[in-house]
Parts: C-alpha cells; sequence; structure tokens
C-alpha cells in the first residue's frame, strides 16, 4: 500500500519546504508560510487530516498564496487532490467502496473534502488531459 504521508512529506522535501506541528486552534488545521518556505500542521490531525491537509498546503505552495481566498482555497484543494490521488486510484476506492464520499475517502486515506476536491478537478479538468499526461501521474512516485 502507498504511504501517502511519507510520499507528502518527501515532496515537501524534495521542494525544500519545511514541514513543523504547532497548536493552530480549533478550527485551522494547516498553514503556508510562503516567505519561511514552511508548512505548519496542527499537531492533533489524524493521519487523513495531515496528508489532505499537507497536500492542500502543498497546493498553496504551487501557485505561490499568501493570502486566503474562497478561490485560493479550492484551488489548493484541487490542487492537493490530484497531487495524492491517480485517476486509477480513485477508480479502484470507487469500485471497492461504492460511490459514498466518506467511504471512498477512508479507502483512499483521505478526507472526504479531498475525494470533493478531486471529483470537481476530475469533472473540470483530469479527464480532459491527454492519455500521456495521466499514464505520467500514474507513474509519478507515490
Amino acid at each position: 500500500m502507498i504511504d501517502r504521508l511519507d510520499t507528502m512529506f518527501q515532496h515537501a522535501a524534495d521542494l525544500g519546504i519545511e514541514v513543523e506541528y504547532a497548536d493552530l486552534g480549533p478550527t485551522r488545521h494547516g498553514e503556508y508560510h510562503a516567505r519561511a518556505e514552511r508548512i505548519v500542521l496542527h499537531y492533533l490531525l489524524t493521519r487523513s487530516q495531515m496528508i489532505s491537509t499537507l497536500a492542500h498546503e502543498l497546493g498553496h505552495q504551487r501557485f505561490g498564496d499568501t493570502c486566503s481566498t474562497p478561490a485560493n482555497e479550492r484551488r489548493a484543494w484541487e490542487y492537493g487532490a490530484a497531487l495524492i490521488v491517480t485517476p486509477g486510484e480513485y477508480r479502484q476506492a470507487e469500485r471497492h467502496a461504492g460511490p459514498h464520499v466518506g467511504a471512498i475517502a477512508a479507502e483512499l486515506e483521505v478526507t472526504p473534502r479531498l475525494v470533493e476536491a478531486w471529483r470537481r478537478w476530475w469533472c473540470q479538468r483530469g479527464q480532459h488531459l491527454p492519455p500521456e499526461t495521466l499514464t505520467r501521474l500514474a507513474r509519478v512516485p507515490r
């Protein structure tokens, strides 16, 4: 089985992004600090929350986001979802767990929010990618 958390930590390290833990209060799961090239995760996150939040914060890094807007948040969730879940993995999870978002999330070891973002990404962009791009995505070390 793919260790998605290890994959996300390795990807952050490859990008030169430091990941640390802190108490971010009762509602924040993560933060991206562009100047410091650092991602901060809430220290009480579950494994699925940590995987999903780290992927999301890497989306903020990818687009150079310096503030939180609805558009930035949506884009970061969709980027993070596409980064960590391939179309083949999603298909397999849906076949095994059925169409319920929570069941698919449990199968993929991510949050339902990330599954919803993946579905948006697939409908808007993913399904329109050329086959060679999807093949390349499937070969990215995970």
